[in-house]
């Protein structure tokens, strides 16, 4: 595959390197280099939801190698950058009311996907899903610490408190930030596309609940404002309650992968 010019991107805060690159055929796709594990992990979930597309604008793999992918292009703005430009709390409820939506429509890839076992007997099996050992988020050293705790330790406390919680295990993109959703319009009345999946996969949909959370809780202090609110619109529209022990339970295993 010919690449005749890339720009690089600044969006991607891990090792990968993304670029948008133009093909010799005039074409202009998305390519991203990084280490060999990642790019095949990312591959095979591009490949799972390759049918998918009647229900979201995803990437179309185009072509790959050991340490490398390229992708069709998703043209569009994301989220973050809609909700940095924001100029009212107005607009910025709209940004993450889209943010929710979304995230509940993506969840209904479930329905044309298909997985030998994507039940779960317990919580615990879920959280050894989530935390796969050919994904970035693995425990490697339990007695690492980091903030002035164990991992292990915090690792114990997210599976005793999880004992009781019915996993809703569902195929979810794996990390839902708002620079991962795209419109196709300014207005956000038209989906562009939902971008990154290397961190796919079978989980509990909550988790993804607590990671758009914390990603509108980012956004919100880079702009200076209160994130309360905004957070409150996500949730009404992806129906959760705030107060779940269930979603307590989510952020807690959010923090926990945030340390490893």
């Amino acid at each position: 595959m010919e690449i005749t010019s890339s720009v690089p991107l600044s969006f991607q805060g891990d090792a990968s390197r993304c670029e948008k690159s133009t093909l010799s055929t005039g074409d202009v796709v998305f390519r991203k280099v990084g280490r060999a594990s990642a790019i095949q992990r990312e591959v095979g979930q591009l490949q799972h939801i390759l049918n998918s597309s009647r229900i979201l604008a995803t990437p179309q793999l185009l072509g790959f190698g050991d340490d490398w992918l390229v992708t069709s292009w998703l043209a569009g703005s994301n989220l973050a950058q809609q909700f940095a430009s924001a100029e009212n709390d107005v607009d910025r409820s709209a940004i993450c009311e889209r943010f929710g939506s979304v995230l509940c429509a993506s969840s209904a890839i479930s329905s044309s996907l298909s997985e030998a076992d994507d039940t779960f007997e317990d919580a615990f099996e879920a959280i050894d899903r989530i935390v796969q050992s050919n994904s970035r988020r693995v425990i490697t050293d339990p007695d690492a610490y980091i903030n002035g705790r164990a991992v292990g330790d915090v690792w114990r406390e997210v599976v005793s408190d999880g004992a009781d919680v019915v996993p809703e295990i569902r195929f979810m993109q794996g990390d839902w930030c708002l620079p991962n959703v795209l419109t196709g319009s300014p207005d956000a009345a038209q989906l562009g596309g939902i971008v990154d999946w290397s961190e796919a996969g079978w989980m509990d949909w909550r988790f993804c609940i607590a990671d758009g959370l914390w990603s509108i809780g980012y956004n919100s202090r880079l702009a200076g404002i209160a994130a309360t609110g905004l957070q409150r619109v996500f949730l009404d529209v992806c129906d959760v309650d705030p107060t779940s022990d269930v979603l307590v339970w989510c952020r807690k295993l959010r923090a926990l992968q945030a340390l490893i």
